[in-house]
């Protein structure tokens, strides 16, 4: 998941596995197969069949993956988390290694609801953003008890669409959330991030069900900027070391450069 200039790809549909290492695939940055499903298990949808080999499951969660219990939730926003608040939510998961023990002063705050399911969390992994960078596309990965914040390079938003790879730039601009985002031209007032989000997938017992997503959706959206932060980072957003400063986003959580 290289974003620098002389990444080359061949792949023009993208290899949707966000943990694929291989130079040879391209890197569109999406997770559509995390809950893609395939015919046969989205079922029969018609109330009248009478036939037999079709499944006639009633699933109404928007989780569209479980087996023997276990869903999926993918989670998607387009701001960065504040690095103190992540902390908090990260020190419920049933993780040892990787997340720091210190106090980020948030984890008390949190209901015993969202402590339950995050606790019940197996397998989560996929595209973060953290403001104390404009800069940085982070990859979260959290497989049993360990946890990894990998940096990937940059944002593709960062780059001009000439140092792109003409192979992907249509897969490329997919991930923005317009396609008239321009990096040159933004302000401080510009609402549109380009290729910048969240987007992680959660695996876990109970993670299916509705209310298990909506506890975790608030739970994430918590640690999201508010408007006021929102409005400080895009003041200085260019300045990564004023965005890393103690006084606005400073981040203890330690990330390690992904190498091929």
């Amino acid at each position: 998941h290289s974003h620098s200039s002389d990444t080359t790809t061949h792949d023009v549909s993208g290899c949707t596995d966000p943990g694929c290492k291989d130079e040879s695939h391209s890197h569109s940055h999406s997770h559509s197969s995390d809950t893609a499903q395939s015919d046969d298990a989205a079922g029969c949808t018609d109330p009248d069949c009478q036939d037999e080999s079709h499944s006639h499951t009633h699933n109404h969660s928007s989780d569209t993956a479980t087996h023997a219990g276990i869903g999926t939730f993918v989670y998607r926003a387009r701001r960065p988390f504040h690095p103190r608040r992540l902390l908090s939510i990260l020190q419920m998961l049933p993780v040892v290694r990787g997340v720091p023990t210190e106090e980020s002063g948030d984890v008390d705050d949190m209901d015993e609801s969202s402590k339950k399911i995050f606790q019940r969390i197996l397998r989560s992994k996929g595209f973060a953003w953290t403001a104390d960078s404009n800069v940085k596309a982070l990859y979260w990965s959290h497989a049993g008890t360990s946890f990894e914040m990998q940096c990937l390079g940059r944002w593709w938003a960062t780059l001009s669409q000439q140092q792109w790879p003409d192979e992907v730039k249509d897969s490329i601009l997919a991930d923005f959330d317009s396609m008239d985002h321009d990096e040159t031209t933004a302000s401080p007032t510009t609402s549109t991030v380009g290729d910048r989000r969240q987007e992680i997938v959660f695996i876990g017992p109970g993670i299916g069900s509705i209310d298990s997503q909506a506890v975790l959706k608030s739970t994430l959206d918590s640690c999201l900027l508010n408007d006021e932060e929102w409005d400080m980072f895009r003041s200085i957003r260019d300045d990564e070391a004023s965005l890393n400063a103690s006084t606005y986003f400073e981040n203890s959580l330690q990330t390690r450069m992904l190498t091929y």
